[in-house]
């Protein structure tokens, strides 16, 4: 069966909504009413998509500038948050021991100036207040912070070698001689 449509990319007008398709059967063939309501029906939907098909062709060709544009600014974004990350783990692998606890605990946003620059001043400071604020996240805990007293980081708890370890007595006899010389 023929159609009359105007073929595709010559230039039909999308405001002809009005245009009807004439149908007609090719020789010796037979349509019946039926058949040819069907086939009318059918080469309108066509007609249909496609107008529609070139109204969002057109819709998104005027619309790309501005989109490519926020995609542009959406990845130059990314890109300035990973560059941050980058510079407060670098920085923080030395002050910290563990530098993802300065990911977790910063505003990222604030070191990072306009142009998305990483501001390297702004990181170091961050970060020294941050030891400041909460010295048990630092590799090592500073001398003025530390306890007198303390052995190392964690102090001591009772462990290792006395320096006035008298030997154990042999036997009970001995244990009570050396208590009630120690009383004397």
């Amino acid at each position: 069966m023929a159609d009359t449509t105007p073929a595709e990319g010559t230039g039909t007008d999308d405001k002809a909504d009005t245009a009807t398709a004439t149908v007609t059967a090719p020789e010796g063939a037979t349509v019946t009413d039926d058949q040819g309501d069907a086939l009318a029906a059918a080469v309108k939907r066509a007609e249909d998509a496609e107008r529609e098909a070139a109204r969002l062709r057109r819709s998104n060709a005027a619309q790309k500038p501005a989109d490519l544009d926020a995609l542009r600014a959406e990845v130059r974004q990314e890109f300035a948050d990973q560059l941050v990350r980058a510079e407060v783990r670098a920085v923080a692998a030395g002050m910290l021991r563990d530098p993802a606890d300065a990911l977790a605990l910063l505003d990222l946003s604030a070191l990072a100036g306009p142009t998305g620059a990483v501001d390297s001043k702004a990181v170091t400071a961050a970060l020294r207040k941050l030891v400041q604020e909460k010295p048990y996240l630092a590799a090592t805990v500073a001398p003025s912070q530390q306890d007198s007293s303390a052995t190392g980081p964690w102090g001591d708890v009772g462990a290792g070698p006395r320096s006035t370890a008298e030997p154990e007595p042999s036997n009970p006899l001995e244990r009570l001689r050396s208590v009630q010389r120690k009383r004397k």
